[in-house]
């Protein structure tokens, strides 16, 4: 297995952090034909902290963290002891950074694809998680980020495994812009950027050892910058 970069339109800084866990993963997945994208939340926050090390950017995963808890209830939003996934500096500036990760499956018929509006739904998800740290980051000069990490696979029993290679690429290729258009779109209706990472596969081929698994097409992150 091996995966290229499609896109990535993150700020300077944090464009080479992205590129590297984009890297990292694409390492691992020739050496073990595995792909770390597709693990829990905490799996991806480690890699990703270690690509920011990398770039001799400090980085600490599962930090504990006040948390407030906001319940449209008047008076104070109360507090509670959380985490918070990642913290890392990059040129000069704090970041504390509320995870997810979630996994789509590309097909026609799938109801939990990037067309649909999972993606868009768990950044809003994440947004919320990174509101409630945002009083104690504020403490430590820090700027809140929500970030969620995706993996796509094309299950065995889709149709499009049985399709030609070209296909599955413009299955993926359809697939990646629509999500382009629905975060456009969220951007604009949260009047803030919202930026995005795309690693696809190089080769839409099958092989055989692959029938009874799922078929991994791409991986990557999006993220809301608490500006």
């Amino acid at each position: 297995m091996s995966f290229q970069k499609r896109f990535n339109n993150f700020p300077a800084g944090w464009r080479k952090v992205v590129d590297t866990w984009g890297d990292l993963n694409n390492q691992y997945s020739k050496r073990d034909g595995d792909l770390p994208a597709w693990y829990v939340e905490n799996s991806n926050s480690a890699l990703f902290s270690a690509a920011a090390w990398i770039h001799g950017y400090p980085a600490l995963c599962e930090m504990d963290v006040e948390k407030k808890l906001y319940t449209g209830d008047r008076g104070r939003p109360k507090s509670y002891a959380g985490r918070m996934d990642i913290e890392l500096e990059i040129n000069g500036i704090r970041y504390w950074v509320e995870a997810k990760r979630r996994a789509f499956a590309l097909s026609e018929e799938s109801q939990y694809s990037l067309r649909h509006s999972f993606l868009v739904n768990s950044l809003w998800d994440a947004w919320g998680d990174a509101r409630q740290c945002r009083p104690a980051a504020q403490d430590f000069q820090a700027r809140m980020v929500a970030v969620v990490f995706f993996s796509c696979h094309i299950a065995p029993e889709a149709p499009e495994r049985h399709a030609n290679p070209s296909q599955r690429e413009q299955l993926l290729a359809s697939e990646i812009e629509q999500m382009h258009s629905a975060i456009k779109a969220l951007a604009s209706k949260m009047d803030r950027n919202v930026y995005r990472a795309v690693f696809a596969q190089n080769d839409f081929h099958i092989h055989r050892s692959w029938n009874d698994y799922l078929w991994p097409a791409a991986f990557g992150l999006c993220a809301i910058f608490d500006d």
